[in-house]
C-alpha cells in the first residue's frame, strides 16, 4: 500500500474542533490507514461543516488493545469511556495517531475542493494527495510553509 507525505483525513466536526483547540491530540482509528510518522494531515471536517479546517503532522502512531490505547491516551482523546467502548466494540486492536504542529486554516469548502481537484469527494477515512496538490491547499488555506524551518506562516488575516 502506498505511503503519502500529505493526506486528507475525514473527522467529525466536534472532534476536528477539539483537535484545533488542542483538547484532542490523539486521533483514534479502528484500523491503520496507509500513513506514517511525519505525514501532514489535512483535517476535513465532515458535514455539516464540509471543509478542510486545519492541518497537523503525525508525531506517533500507537497500536495496541483498546484498553492499552485508553490507558495511554485517555486524557488526550476528547471522548467519554462509553463512546470509546462503543467505537471499539469487537475490535482487537486500536490505533492512536498522535498529532503535532496543529494549525487552524482558513476553511476550504467542498465547492472550492471540487475546483481544486476535479471530482473531489471527501474520503471515507483518509486519502493521499500529491505534493503539488498539497502545495495548492497551502495556498488556498492562506498559509505558507517554510521548508527550511518547518514553520507555517499566516499570509493574510
Amino acid at each position: 500500500m502506498a505511503k503519502f507525505s500529505d493526506a486528507i483525513i475525514s473527522i467529525r466536526p466536534h472532534f476536528a474542533e477539539a483537535i484545533l483547540s488542542e483538547k484532542k491530540t490523539v486521533e483514534l482509528r479502528r484500523r491503520i490507514p496507509p500513513i506514517e510518522v511525519g505525514t501532514r494531515l489535512w483535517i476535513y471536517a465532515t458535514r455539516p461543516t464540509g471543509a478542510i479546517v486545519g492541518v497537523a503532522t503525525i508525531d506517533t502512531i500507537f497500536r495496541g488493545t483498546p484498553q492499552a490505547v485508553w490507558e495511554t491516551y485517555l486524557d488526550r482523546i476528547a471522548i467519554s469511556r462509553s463512546d470509546f467502548d462503543r467505537y471499539f466494540a469487537g475490535a482487537r486492536e486500536a490505533i492512536g495517531i498522535r498529532l503535532s504542529k496543529v494549525q487552524r486554516v482558513q476553511p476550504i469548502g467542498i465547492e472550492q475542493l471540487r475546483v481544486w481537484k476535479d471530482g473531489f469527494h471527501p474520503p471515507q477515512v483518509l486519502a493521499g494527495i500529491t505534493a503539488s496538490e498539497a502545495k495548492r491547499l497551502l495556498q488556498m488555506s492562506s498559509f505558507e510553509e517554510d521548508q527550511s524551518s518547518n514553520v507555517v506562516r499566516l499570509l493574510r488575516a
